[in-house]
């Protein structure tokens, strides 16, 4: 297998970040913009780090490099493969029909590389522990938990309640989850808290045709930050789980803060700095001081904020950037004709920009400038 990263790998991906955007979960009976698969992935993500974290405290050996690829396959997944299907309906018609739960994962992998290449899709699809995988799976259910809580008129909540609890009972052998789906338990509430990222919506002022939340951009960044990590030092997989996970939190902040727009920050001489002060006492405050000191050192390991994450801050500022030029994209695809998105694109690269980060900013920036807006 050649290790390279393609600008078609980075495209399929682009693909899947507008369509998580755009697919609506809890269909069933209700329908909000803000309950997508996109923001839904972010919050898989963040919770499967605090379960791993935890495990590796009680013991375990846990591959953190398996988990950016168990997220980039699910996304696929769940766009390609089971749309907003829910689980337990599938499981159903595979128990009528004879047909093992493994051909989802046999299909996912020939439409990641129909969308990618063979060569990525090998990647992103073999390899990966099973241990990883049930904890990234029970990430979900918790996650999905969070949101049913959120329902406040829901006909059949306790239909629903019982379906997410029987599917728990699968992961309740890994401690974590036991302690984490505990609803009065510090994690939970915490998790709550992160799942309203949801609610925040980017370009608030613009006329935008596709809600972009602060949660959903989190998985944009993250996914970006590592696929750039893995171009920029030929496949360092530590060094890129290491950027992934910092994507998935750089602005886990807001949850406190809220988010300040760059150009006022860079508008009010001192005002940026002063900033990221407040956002890195909001975290002291409500964030490291209501986990265990272990998980949070593993948090300030991969927090944007932190002083000893400087030399990587640039690199994941990049991917937040690209992530930006993506929501611009996508809205612009979606038929706004707000100028603003397309100026927020066009905009200067640093000199030293990766050959792969200038052609998929490129190609954002071409798509605007074909519109003559």
């Amino acid at each position: 297998m050649t290790k390279k990263i393609t600008f078609n790998d980075v495209k399929g991906c682009v693909d899947v970040f507008t369509r998580l955007n755009c697919l609506r979960r809890w269909t069933d009976f209700a329908t909000q913009q803000k309950y997508n698969e996109l923001s839904k992935q972010a919050l898989n993500t963040m919770i499967a780090f605090f379960i791993a974290n935890t495990e590796e405290h009680a013991g375990k050996s846990i591959c953190y490099e398996q988990f950016p690829k168990i997220a980039i396959n699910r996304a696929f997944t769940k766009v390609y493969v089971y749309y907003d299907t829910p689980e337990h309906k599938l499981n159903e018609i595979c128990e009528i029909s004879g047909i093992s739960k493994k051909e989802f994962q046999r299909v996912t992998v020939s439409i990641i590389a129909e969308k990618t290449d063979e060569n990525f899709a090998e990647f992103i699809s073999h390899g990966i522990g099973e241990y990883e995988s049930r904890i990234y799976q029970a990430a979900t259910k918790i996650a999905t938990y969070i949101e049913l809580l959120e329902q406040k008129n829901c006909s059949n909540e306790f239909v629903k309640f019982q379906e997410i609890e029987r599917s728990l009972e699968a992961y309740r052998d890994i401690p974590a989850v036991r302690e984490f789906t505990n609803t009065e338990s510090a994690f939970f509430k915490l998790f709550q808290k992160l799942s309203k990222l949801r609610n925040q919506n980017r370009w608030a002022t613009c006329c935008y045709n596709i809600e972009c939340s602060v949660l959903g951009h989190l998985f944009d960044t993250a996914v970006f930050a590592y696929l750039m990590a893995l171009d920029e030092r030929d496949f360092d997989e530590e060094y890129a789980t290491r950027m992934f996970f910092m994507g998935i939190f750089h602005d886990v902040a807001e949850v406190w803060t809220k988010d300040i727009p760059s150009p006022i920050k860079d508008k009010i001489p001192g005002f940026r700095k002063a900033t990221e002060q407040y956002e890195e006492e909001m975290l002291k405050k409500y964030l490291y001081s209501v986990v265990p000191e272990y998980l949070a050192d593993a948090l300030k390991a991969v927090m944007f904020e932190d002083e000893s994450n400087a030399a990587y801050k640039k690199k994941v500022k990049e991917a937040d950037y690209l992530s930006a030029d993506c929501e611009c994209y996508r809205n612009l695809v979606a038929g706004t004709r707000d100028t603003y998105f397309v100026g927020a694109i066009s905009r200067t690269l640093n000199d030293d920009a990766t050959d792969l980060y200038v052609e998929v900013h490129k190609y954002f920036e071409d798509y605007a400038k074909k519109l003559n807006m």
